[in-house]
């Protein structure tokens, strides 16, 4: 595989983020609950992707876009869970699953400085295996408990993930 690249969200990758969304809508929605129609429209989409970049001028969450190339393969987010802790999510766009680009990229984030964080979270369901080998070969070690949730009649069972972070 060819080296992914790490970058923050730029105002600048608002059509090529856009394109992505929506290529990949259907298959994200498959996983994860849909985000509705209007998040697809081009002005409400753009008006999300600015009140993410005042998030992240603020220091309120970290938002990443994974690259390759000039394609945009996925995304990576760090949420403010607390002070001290960041809730990590990922996204890997269908034609880019188990290439490594998830693996890579939380690896490149894991090295930068995000300020304030001790450590970091992140949830995946059992059944996710791919997910979960991402994480533990990142270096996050799973918690014993599982959650559930009921999503569109049906009940998920979610692992927590932990990594503690150098300081």
């Amino acid at each position: 595989m060819n080296r992914v690249s790490l970058k923050p969200l730029r105002i600048q990758d608002e059509t090529a983020l856009y394109t992505f969304e929506c290529e990949n809508r259907p298959y994200f929605e498959r996983y994860v609950s849909s985000r509705g129609d209007t998040y697809y429209e081009p002005e409400a989409f753009r008006q999300a992707l600015e009140h993410l970049l005042a998030e992240q001028v603020n220091g309120d969450g970290y938002y990443y876009l994974i690259w390759h190339g000039e394609s945009i393969v996925g995304r990576l987010n760090v949420h403010h869970v607390n002070f001290e802790t960041g809730e990590i999510g990922y996204r890997i766009g269908e034609d880019y699953v188990g290439r490594g680009y998830a693996t890579a990229a939380l690896q490149q984030l894991l090295t930068l400085n995000l300020p304030r964080f001790t450590r970091l979270i992140a949830k995946t369901t059992t059944d996710n295996k791919a997910s979960q080998l991402v994480l533990m070969r990142s270096g996050f070690s799973r918690k014993v408990e599982i959650h559930q949730i009921e999503w569109e009649g049906r009940f998920l069972s979610f692992y927590t993930y932990v990594y503690e972070m150098d300081r």
